[in-house]
């Protein structure tokens, strides 16, 4: 294959030729060069902060999330989930659905991204840790990215650096349309305070107005948070504070705050940067029902890597199979699944009717898709299915 042209370098120092250069080692950019890795490529992980680096996220990833890794996580698992509690507090009810495989696993962020990322290294990817992208340059035949360990040229990057993306910004892409604040925090309570809460994964839903507050027990200590899907819409440190009062929990022995943002609608202008593949957090790919991001993150980082072999490097070819790619797997499921987060958090007499008739049917259908037994695109097409149930039937 004859290599195109090199884009014009604005320095004299000789660049690090890569065939992709992917930035941000969280799980989509991970999960992308683990996928590259093995076939002789030369492959640059770019990561601003050193590993393993503290990541403010729950820290729990579905098993739906777990199913997309060839590895094996259980280094990374602090605690297995077998039952997901959904309490709604209008109405006042509560359901569990408990499954004998995990349907959450509980990590902590450091670890879980170091070992994708170690897996990445190991099948050939060259980690630049402590490594900033300063600026991208676009060319029509590869991309010149400037960062704080000297120029670096790429056949492609894959822009994996959250919601804040750098790329993103540099690229000239529009900023993210729905991006929603959470606060997480991490508590540590006496043994006999946290032992009511280790044995499930609790979502509690019309406590924040538009949004949910949840507690995911860890090995020593309880990821406890709350998030709305509006901006502005709540105090998130009052509500957090209350829910804490709801728990039961008085003053914990540790705590940690951490506020974060979610962006839960795909970017607009996603295909539009020469050359720039954008993966995870900085495409806009969590999930608008629950926020959660890993899955879209890791699934999306291997369809950008699937994309550049299929489409052998070249601009036209790879971008036509992203765009299919991904819309077969997950602008789908997002698309239906705004529609159902447009019922949960915005209608909520419909949802109090819903969920007085068929609650406990809901929350089984809602276990079913984050564990992938099924999906949200698959309730929509089969007929029979639960969706009837807005519908009225019983």
């Amino acid at each position: 294959m004859i290599r195109p042209g090199p884009t014009a370098i604005p320095s004299s120092e000789k660049p690090i030729e890569l065939d992709v250069a992917i930035v941000g080692a969280g799980p989509a950019g991970a999960a992308a060069a683990l996928a590259l890795g093995g076939r002789g490529l030369g492959i640059g992980l770019i990561e601003k902060a050193v590993p393993p680096r503290y990541k403010t996220c729950g820290g729990g990833v579905l098993r739906r999330a777990v199913a997309l890794l060839p590895l094996d996580l259980r280094a990374a698992v602090e605690r297995e989930c077998f039952a997901a509690e959904l309490v709604h507090h209008r109405p006042d009810m509560r359901f569990v659905c408990r499954r004998d495989r995990p349907v959450i696993s509980m990590l902590m962020r450091d670890r879980f991204d170091h070992l994708i990322t170690t897996a990445a290294q190991q099948a050939g990817a060259r980690l630049f840790a402590g490594t900033t992208v300063l600026d991208v340059s676009p060319g029509p035949n590869d991309v010149l990215l400037d960062s704080s360990a000297g120029p670096m040229r790429a056949r492609f990057v894959i822009a994996a650096d959250g919601a804040n993306s750098v790329v993103a910004r540099k690229t000239r892409r529009p900023e993210l349309r729905h991006v929603v604040p959470a606060l997480e925090c991490e508590v540590t309570l006496p043994p006999e305070a946290m032992a009511p809460l280790l044995h499930a994964a609790r979502f509690d839903f019309g406590f924040v107005p538009s949004g949910y507050a949840w507690v995911f027990p860890k090995r020593d200590h309880l990821s406890i948070g709350v998030g709305t899907t509006r901006r502005g819409a709540a105090d998130l440190p009052a509500y957090y504070r209350r829910y804490l009062d709801l728990l039961g929990i008085g003053q914990p022995l540790r705590e940690e705050r951490h506020g974060f943002v979610i962006p839960c609608r795909p970017r607009d202008g996603l295909f539009g940067a020469p050359r720039v593949l954008f993966a995870g957090d900085a495409a806009g790919f969590a999930d608008p029902v629950t926020a959660e991001g890993i899955t879209g993150g890791i699934l999306s980082g291997q369809l950008a890597a699937r994309a550049i072999l299929e489409g052998n490097f070249a601009e036209l070819a790879v971008k036509r199979a992203y765009r299919d790619l991904l819309q077969q797997s997950l602008l789908a499921e997002l698309r239906v699944a705004r529609c159902l987060a447009w019922v949960l958090y915005d209608c909520p007499r419909l949802r109090i009717g819903l969920l007085r008739r068929h609650g406990q049917q809901l929350s089984e259908l809602m276990t079913q898709i984050v564990t992938g037994e099924t999906s949200y695109a698959a309730a929509v097409r089969r007929p029979g299915n639960y969706l009837k149930l807005f519908r009225g039937s019983s």
